[in-house]
């Protein structure tokens, strides 16, 4: 049976109307999971503006990076290489107001 882990990544971002951010995870483990991306937003409102607040918030793209650094000399018999994953996405705020909101990674493996 598979194993799901939810990562709080405790950043607090924020994007104007109809921007487009990116970000991304460094030393995602385990490298061969499978990884899913959620925003969510803060309620934003004051009692001297007013609690009223239509978030939008999209996740348009969602990708890995696999990065292989090698130590060893070249043409050494030696193999010393280090790796890396990185999972970079994308939100866009489909909103009319700024958005503030922060990102959890949902991590599925076995």
């Amino acid at each position: 049976m598979s194993k799901v882990t939810l990562v709080n990544t405790n950043v607090n971002l924020e994007l104007g109307p109809g921007k487009t951010g990116h970000w991304h995870w460094n030393n995602a483990t385990p490298s061969d999971a499978v990884w899913y991306v959620n925003a969510v937003p803060f309620a934003t409102g004051s009692t001297l503006t007013g609690f009223a607040q239509d978030t939008q918030l999209e996740v348009t793209r969602v990708w890995r990076r696999f990065i292989v650094t090698e130590h060893a000399p070249p043409n050494s018999q030696i193999s010393d290489t280090t790796t890396e994953t990185e999972i970079h996405y994308e939100i866009k705020n489909l909103g009319g107001t700024t958005a503030k909101f922060n990102v959890f990674l949902s991590i599925v493996y076995d």
